[in-house]
């Protein structure tokens, strides 16, 4: 039997994770619009002004970890199974800025556990085939901290972002498998954390009173963390208010880590719905 096993969520569960997708985005637009009836509007630009953003991001998974007792785990979790695989998430994001500076920090933490089952049939005329069930479960944190800087002001905003990336990853597995009627269970975990220093910048483009468009990239690790992590996002913002602001977009995330015996190899990505307050 092959060291690697693929892990993965039945879609049949679809209806059930949308109905729990449209629970957690209704809850993220009534806490914007809630807050947008009472708040006041936001300080002017020469105070300091701040920004919390709780979302809500429907990632994803798709790649390979392992490490420590663990084989190679192979995760391919689609965007409409990721709620059924999603055991806890916090997600969120808070800005300070004064004049043309900012301080910037944004939290992801994913709590998922998955089953699945696998088989491989070996070369030469007899062909022998291993089985294998496995359970899996993953918690992943990704915090990033940068310092900001508005290169360019009014309707169409440039900023330049530099910071650093905390990425901890905690996996275990429970795998049964089965070989010429052996049957053997390994249970296995790997933990691993590191920092990555990333550039990025992003752009805003107001359409009109109302609405406006963002889009941000960002790439770090540069071997010093991961070899290399990046990340990008597109978003349409509607103003409920002044101090409230609406935002649904699609963001991709990727680390390649390879080190100390740890590999990570996984691409994060999937729409997400969140309110921006100001105050």
């Amino acid at each position: 039997m092959g060291n690697e096993m693929t892990c993965g969520k039945a879609s049949g569960h679809i209806g059930k994770g949308l109905r729990r997708a449209s629970a957690l985005l209704a809850s993220v637009l009534a806490l914007g619009a809630g807050v947008a009836s009472a708040q006041t509007a936001p300080a002017p630009a020469s105070a300091w002004q701040y920004e919390f953003t709780p979302y809500f991001w429907g990632a994803g998974m798709k790649g390979e970890v392992q490490g420590g007792t663990l084989p190679t785990i192979s995760t391919d979790v689609g965007i409409s199974d990721i709620l059924e695989v999603l055991d806890f998430g916090l997600m969120g994001a808070f800005e300070a800025r004064k004049d043309r500076w900012g301080l910037l920090f944004d939290l992801v933490y994913m709590d998922l556990s998955s089953g699945g089952a696998a088989s491989r049939t070996g070369p030469g005329p007899i062909g022998a085939t291993a089985t294998a069930n496995a359970n899996v479960g993953m918690k992943q944190t990704v915090f990033s901290v940068a310092a900001v800087y508005r290169t360019v002001k009014g309707a169409s905003p440039v900023d330049v972002i530099g910071g650093l990336r905390y990425i901890k990853l905690e996996v275990d597995a429970d795998i049964n498998g089965s070989f010429f009627a052996q049957t053997r269970t390994v249970l296995g975990s790997a933990e691993q954390d590191w920092v990555d220093p990333y550039v990025g910048a992003r752009i805003r483009q107001r359409i009109n009173d109302r609405w406006s468009l963002t889009g941000y990239g960002d790439i770090g690790g540069f071997g010093l963390g991961s070899d290399i992590s990046w990340q990008v996002s597109a978003s349409a913002n509607y103003d409920f208010s002044k101090a409230v602001t609406g935002q649904f977009g699609y963001r991709i995330f990727y680390a390649d880590y390879d080190k100390s015996g740890f590999r990570y190899d996984m691409k994060n990505e999937g729409f997400y719905l969140g309110a921006g307050i100001r105050f």
